[in-house]
């Protein structure tokens, strides 16, 4: 397991940056080439075998911008990576899945599933056509699940991804070499002249020995540049148990977790977001007033009206201040989503089990509220989340969290008036609690309870979800009678 650090350089002089900068240009230019060759669903067989792909190109290799032989394979496989992203996220953010599991059932749910496991599958659908998969099922059932998928992929997919800016290449370990002069730590990378390396100075102590790939990020403003470096991590050892300990989780606003335990994490965290939202209404507000004063000027038939746009659009809406403002604000956010997340480690439980947060987007009922979330979104609170768990031993698990705050963890019973603000109170066995630990706890049984983990799935739509805990709790209350 690894993590990427970012190692920044000092800044350089004008004959290296020009070499970095030619570097990213050439790359960027070979890679955007590959990304309009694979822009074509018949070459999406490639996305799953970019060996092949490799071994294919050098009986054609046509090398334009003259870059070393490991850099032109690097290009290649960063945009065969770029693609897959592509694909993918196309996928999960409008949920294919989960409209393909409602949609279909049996050997038509199979099959589309089946159709999304490879590249070059997704790439005949998308050309209309309906591969045969090695288990029975009958074209017409194929053909119908191709029309759908075919129809929901186009809507998703939309322009395939190119190159715009010119500001990173990845290198691997015959390109690069890290080492230390007067206890100065440099980064030796070669050029696009052979037999020439272009030394970079780095900030900082030496970093452990460096293997794999790298990345190298330039900012223009600073002329400096930004190493992206794996680092291994080491993996907690959890102690062996008896039964797992398993940690029902609900992410909040006003704090960042509540555990099934009854403990809160992050507390403060909805301070933080209130601050960040606030700010960003009124710096909005403020830019709008002088983007409108901008425009009714620029329109004026006097030469100093027009001049005092310019000068507004220059110094008054720039954006260098405001994304620097916003970067600073999703790195508190994410640091105390870190922070809160360790410290729900720290009991060093087996499994945590958390909402499915990919569906959650949108609007709220309020615009406050909605503003709020979508900065814990952008948070990356689910990457995060992943890679902490696994680095402390822990193994993640999502879960349908429809109703998870309504249904009460005594009798079964689901109410919308069971919850009142944070406060939890049900109507029928008058049991009373924090709705978000109510809710971690409910978390936490769609994972353990065998009924529920079995028939309430991720893609489950919230209305069966109902059917389901109502068809539980009318059951309980038979037994109980």
């Amino acid at each position: 397991m690894t993590r990427t650090v970012k190692w920044l350089s000092g800044p350089l002089n004008t004959g290296k940056w020009a070499a970095v900068l030619a570097i990213a240009t050439a790359y960027s230019l070979q890679k955007d080439a590959f990304l309009r060759t694979l822009a074509r669903t018949v070459r999406w067989a490639d996305l799953d075998n970019p060996r092949a792909f490799r071994k294919r190109d050098k009986a054609s290799r046509v090398n334009c911008w003259t870059l070393p032989v490991h850099l032109y394979d690097r290009a290649l496989f960063d945009a065969v990576e770029t693609m897959r992203r592509w694909i993918l996220a196309a996928i999960a953010q409008t949920h294919i899945e989960g409209k393909l599991f409602r949609m279909f059932e049996g050997r038509q749910r199979r099959y589309a599933f089946w159709l999304l496991r490879k590249f070059v599958r997704i790439g005949a659908v998308l050309r209309g056509e309906a591969p045969e998969p090695q288990f029975a099922i009958a074209l017409a059932e194929r053909q119908a699940v191709v029309r759908l998928l075919r129809r929901l992929l186009r809507k998703a997919l939309g322009k395939a991804p190119r190159v715009h800016l010119r500001r990173s290449f990845a290198l691997d370990n015959t390109l690069y070499r890290f080492f230390t002069h007067q206890g100065k730590p440099y980064l030796s990378i070669a050029s696009l002249v052979p037999g020439q390396r272009i030394v970079i100075p780095l900030k900082g102590f030496p970093v452990p020995a460096v293997t794999g790939n790298v990345r190298v990020v330039i900012d223009p403003l600073q002329h400096t540049v930004a190493i992206h470096v794996p680092i291994p991590v080491r993996v907690k050892t959890l102690p062996e148990r008896r039964e797992p300990v398993v940690v029902g989780l609900d992410a909040g606003v006003t704090e960042v977790f509540a555990d099934s335990r009854g403990h809160f994490y992050g507390e403060g965290f909805g301070l933080v977001l209130d601050r960040l939202s606030a700010q960003t209404t009124t710096q909005g507000a403020e830019r709008n007033r002088l983007y409108a004063a901008a425009k009714t000027l620029a329109a004026s038939s006097r030469p100093e009206d027009r001049q005092k746009a310019g000068r507004i659009r220059r110094y008054n809406l720039g954006r260098m201040k405001l994304d620097a403002r916003r970067a600073r604000g999703q790195a508190e956010v994410k640091r105390r989503i870190s922070e809160a997340l360790r410290e729900v480690l720290r009991s060093r439980p087996d499994v945590l089990v958390m909402e499915d947060l990919s569906r959650m987007r949108g609007r709220t009922k309020s615009r406050h509220l909605s503003r709020v979330v979508s900065r814990w979104m952008r948070a990356n609170l689910k990457e995060r989340a992943e890679f902490l768990a696994q680095a402390g031993g822990s193994r993640l698990e999502t879960v349908n969290a429809a109703y998870t705050s309504q249904e009460c963890p005594q009798c079964d019973y689901v109410h919308h008036n069971n919850r009142e603000g944070d406060r939890f109170h049900c109507q029928r066995c008058h049991f009373t609690g924090h709705a978000d630990t109510v809710g971690a706890v409910n978390v936490a049984r769609r994972y353990t309870h065998p009924e529920l983990w079995e028939r309430i799935r991720v893609f489950t739509p919230k209305e069966d979800v109902l059917k389901i805990l109502r068809e539980i709790f009318e059951r309980q209350k038979a037994r109980c009678t």
